[in-house]
């Protein structure tokens, strides 16, 4: 679905690239989480995925990635918003209507989508993330994790293959971080949707991951796997991963539960 080539992305003016000779595959239909300290390079790795970089932020891209066979240096994000569905960290930053209802048909509109289809695809919508008793309610009336939900389907709507998000629960509280990431869930489970985020509470999400890429920064090489298997070398970990390292654990336990089963002997 996703292909990093030799990729190597480059800022203008920047000493150095950002990220270097990226080789990188993510198939369809996982959940992959981003890890990496601040200023490592995880946002231009998402930017890069529906090609706000280098269109839009500047810069310069050496290699090749694509998304669903589409080269993204020829095809601009504009191009790509039928196959990449991009989710902001600040949900208001974002919208651009007023209730739920129609902040879920607003990009359907952009795309020309017909009526009858726009009308369907609300209710789908409405139902999966639900949000259905919601439908009617102002946007800044919602909660945080409801007002996630919102931006989320208002990008579902449009029938991605690829929804990418920036530290989606990093501004909520525990249950509406649950809330949210038992949504894209879903969206991974039932629809075979590929989604690739970026957060720093990584032990709300860890344990929910197909696949963990690290981006170490300082020019090393970006490493993609299994989550216990490259949590091992991470430069950032959530706590129950540094006790399982300590401990000589082997897997690394992902959830407290794995880790009290380690923990028997």
């Amino acid at each position: 679905m996703i292909v990093f080539e030799n990729a190597t992305l480059t800022y203008s003016g920047a000493p150095a690239p950002t990220l270097s000779h990226v080789d990188l595959v993510i198939p369809e239909g996982e959940l992959v989480l981003v890890v990496g300290r601040t200023g490592s390079g995880k946002t231009t790795l998402l930017r890069a995925i529906n090609g706000l970089f280098p269109h839009f932020t500047g810069g310069t891209l050496q290699g090749r990635i694509t998304v669903d066979g589409r080269d993204t240096a020829h095809v601009p994000p504009r191009e790509l918003a039928d196959v990449v569905g991009v989710v902001p960290q600040d949900p208001m930053s974002g919208f651009v209507t007023d209730t739920v209802e129609d902040e879920l048909a607003y990009s359907m509109e952009c795309l020309g989508i017909a009526p009858d289809v726009m009308r369907r695809r609300v209710e789908e919508t409405l139902d999966l993330l639900g949000l259905a008793e919601l439908r009617n309610r102002p946007l800044r009336t919602l909660s945080g994790g409801q007002q996630q939900r919102v931006a989320i389907g208002a990008v579902l709507t449009a029938h991605p293959r690829v929804l990418v998000l920036d530290e989606p629960t990093s501004a909520l509280d525990p249950g509406a971080a649950e809330e949210v990431l038992a949504a894209l869930q879903r969206l991974v489970h039932d629809l075979g949707i590929t989604v690739v985020m970026a957060e720093h509470r990584l032990e709300r999400v860890v344990q929910y991951a197909d696949r963990v890429i690290v981006v170490p920064g300082s020019g090393a090489p970006v490493v993609s796997g299994r989550p216990a298997e490259v949590m091992v070398d991470a430069p950032v970990a959530p706590p129950v991963v540094e006790l399982g390292r300590l401990a000589g654990w082997h897997p690394l336990p992902l959830t407290v539960r794995d880790a009290r089963r380690a923990a028997e002997d």
